[in-house]
């Protein structure tokens, strides 16, 4: 199982790889909405880390995982200031 993180800053994206964690920076709402859907249906992803920013833009998807799914675990991560 791999830890990945979805941001909108491109500080705590590259933050995170350098710990050794797959990270996507990703701009874009709707794009961001495909990743956390893409990432929910790959069994490899037991983490999926996503800042405060991206949790208001995906809050239905995310909740939607937590409830529904086992793995990944959602964890919301605070933005970067």
């Amino acid at each position: 199982m791999r830890m990945v993180c979805i941001s909108r800053s491109n500080d705590i994206a590259i933050g995170l790889r350098l710990a050794g964690v797959q990270s996507f920076f990703i701009r874009d709402e709707n794009k961001i909405k495909e990743k956390i859907i893409e990432l929910s249906k790959d069994a490899g992803v037991g983490i999926l880390n996503v800042t405060e920013e991206v949790y208001e833009i995906a809050k239905s998807e995310l909740d939607s995982i937590s409830k529904n799914q086992d793995l990944p675990l959602v964890v919301k991560i605070p933005n970067s200031k």
